[in-house]
């Protein structure tokens, strides 16, 4: 005769206590609260948990479903690590920010394989109490890697803003990177000085030499133009004149009273 069993569900997360020492996890939720901590402070615990126990002891945990928020704010890594993935809306675009602090793009398949594979992790290092079977097939299928990820486009998303040109974030390539540039062209490399012209083509051609010294994409002259006009007016408070004359040339453009210096940017 088998011995008599008890069952309920519970949402387990890790106690934490001013004495304790590293905490040992005893279910999947625990596990998953311990590595994330933000995310089981924003969404709360992993997984719905079934408690099996029998009057002899005998217990066994198992899973039985899962916190979609949770794990989509998984995704974004632990903030106090300086992790981060973000979904760009505007872009349709994900994102990670690598070591070197630069955000550079993925895609939702790695984040699937990453998801999948935490929760093969969590499988392994867990003791013989929890049952394997779902965490290791119904939660590691197709269909909930892809619902994870589609959630964390909401939860992950990072605000239009988020990589503009006055913003602190940084990434590979973006048409924001030409306007950065293009700020610190004006407020490093030119100074206010009577008498002196600065040539529209020689700023160009300044810039576009920077612009290749950072493996950035050469842009036209008129997106230059259309860059630069107004962060000169603002900062030397002059405009761009089209009736400047070189080498008896009228109708050249540039700006009076600016100087272009030699130096880093």
């Amino acid at each position: 005769m088998e011995p008599e069993t008890f069952t309920r569900l519970e949402l387990n997360l890790a106690q934490q206590h001013f004495l304790d020492g590293p905490q040992t996890p005893k279910t999947p939720s625990e596990w998953f609260a311990l590595k994330f901590p933000d995310a089981a402070n924003r969404f709360g615990c992993p997984f719905l948990e079934m408690r099996q126990s029998s009057v002899d002891g005998f217990v066994r945990i198992f899973p039985v479903s899962i916190n979609l928020d949770f794990m989509a704010g998984m995704l974004g890594g632990d903030s106090a690590l300086g992790h981060s993935v973000v979904y760009f809306e505007p872009e349709m675009q994900w994102y990670f920010r690598d070591r070197d602090g630069i955000y550079k793009p993925t895609s939702a398949e790695k984040l699937q394989n990453y998801y999948r594979a935490m929760v093969l992790r969590c499988a392994q290092e867990l003791n013989g109490e929890t049952d394997k079977f779902n965490l290791f097939q119904d939660f590691r299928s197709d269909k909930i890697a892809k619902a994870v990820v589609n959630r964390a486009k909401s939860i992950l998303a990072a605000s239009p803003d988020f990589f503009s040109a006055t913003s602190t974030h940084t990434r590979i390539r973006g048409q924001e990177l030409h306007e950065r540039l293009a700020r610190k062209f004006v407020e490093e490399l030119l100074c206010a000085e009577s008498g002196q012209v600065l040539y529209l083509a020689d700023a160009y051609a300044h810039f576009t030499k920077l612009v290749k010294e950072r493996n950035l994409d050469v842009i036209k002259r008129s997106d230059f133009k259309g860059l630069v006009v107004p962060l000169i007016q603002e900062q030397f408070g002059v405009r761009l004149r089209n009736d400047l004359v070189v080498d008896e040339r009228g109708g050249v453009r540039g700006w009076k009273n600016v100087k272009l210096q030699t130096g880093p940017t």
